[in-house]
């Protein structure tokens, strides 16, 4: 455990998704965008072998993913699709901190894993963005997999809660603040990600706002049995790609990251907060924002058994300067340093660790990491 001063600290830097990337430069030629995404069917057969034998996908960007149309659209037959009655498509419900199944193993544990999927970035690609400032991105993202077929989101926001992101108009990029999971996604054999995007469009002051779909449908992971390994692939819909960043980890386990803001200066702080997991240099976004003292934020991670998750705490006064008296913790005008705290954790079966982080005699933060493994009664069901 260690705590710097250093604003840029080795191996936990980003790059700005409106000013291009690294993996954005991997590929020959720009994303497909609107006018020329390769329109293919929805017809099984023809997703899963046409699209890969078009060599300019992977001229253009990752390998490509089936895309399936949305349960809510007409042309699907609700009796006999097949994801409808596996994943449950017409249960809206949402998996929430109480579906997560944690073993009792005060007498005995039975040590069992999961095949876990964990998500680094979310990024829409080849969008031909043409209204002025930044695009209001707003709609969801969740899985679905065999535990409990219900949605588990790790984007989700409402038309009066969009989210402005820039857009790369270049490469008509743009990269989505992604959530927490309420648990770890399983993919023991295949899992569902189910979504619908859409671009808030400003309409006349009586009219009230309106929406343009960007990507709509469905598309499941199917468990690869390779060893554990992190992928970018991409889903291509009528207005845009949307780029999937994930990692599949073999006998994973769950780690629930909570952290609380025990002490803050009055004038409270800027905060980030991130995480890798199992060796992987991908970096996961838990928060970014502000906060006060008393603030909490969970996040769930998963790891693999015999690996270890780091935890980067990220710390300033609000916008590094406080306007407030002495008596309230902060110097008259005074500027305040950025701290930084990184952890490694150890994964392992079950059990807490409490770390508590102290920037300086005005600042405490505690961060506390639960381990947990797929609950019993759950892997006898779907076994």
């Amino acid at each position: 455990m260690s705590i710097t001063t250093d604003e840029d600290h080795a191996g936990w830097t980003f790059g700005d998704s409106a000013s291009g990337s690294d993996e954005e430069e991997e590929w020959t030629n720009r994303p497909f965008t609107v006018d020329d995404f390769p329109r293919v069917s929805y017809d099984r057969g023809e997703q899963t072998y046409r699209i890969y034998a078009n060599p300019d996908f992977l001229l253009r960007g990752p390998a490509p993913l089936s895309l399936f149309r949305a349960y809510n659209d007409p042309l699907v037959d609700k009796e006999r699709d097949w994801f409808c009655e596996e994943y449950e498509l017409h249960d809206e419900s949402e998996i929430t901190v109480n579906d997560v199944g944690i073993n009792d193993c005060s007498n005995s544990c039975d040590r069992s894993t999961m095949v876990l999927v964990q998500f680094f970035d979310l990024k829409i690609v080849g969008y031909h963005h043409t209204q002025p400032g930044p695009a209001k991105i707003f709609g969801f993202f969740a899985a679905r997999d065999r535990i409990k077929p219900l949605r588990n989101y790790v984007y989700k926001r409402e038309i009066d809660n969009y989210e402005a992101v820039a857009v790369n108009r270049k490469m008509g990029t743009a990269r989505l603040s992604l959530g927490s999971p309420a648990r770890g996604i399983n993919m023991t054999d295949h899992v569902l990600f189910e979504f619908k995007l859409c671009i808030r469009i400003e309409g006349q002051p009586d009219e009230g706002p309106k929406e343009e779909l960007l990507i709509e449908g469905c598309t499941e992971l199917s468990n690869m049995f390779r060893p554990s390994f992190v992928e970018t692939q991409r889903l291509y819909g009528e207005k845009c790609g949307l780029d999937l960043k994930f990692a599949v980890l073999n006998s994973a386990v769950q780690a629930k990251i909570d952290v609380e803001i025990v002490y803050a200066p009055a004038c409270g702080l800027i905060l980030n907060l991130y995480a890798k997991t199992s060796g992987f240099g991908n970096i996961i976004r838990l928060f970014r924002g502000r906060s006060k003292a008393g603030g909490r934020f969970s996040s769930v991670v998963g790891v693999l058994i015999d690996s270890y998750l780091d935890v980067c705490v990220e710390g300033s006064s609000r916008e590094g300067l406080c306007q407030r008296s002495p008596q309230d913790g902060c110097g008259l005008d005074q500027k305040l340093p950025c701290y930084t705290w990184t952890g490694r954790f150890d994964a392992c079966y079950r059990g807490t660790v409490v770390e508590k982080v102290k920037f300086d005699k005005f600042t405490t933060i505690s961060v506390k990491v639960t381990w947990s493994m797929v609950d019993e009664e759950w892997r006898i069901r779907y076994a």
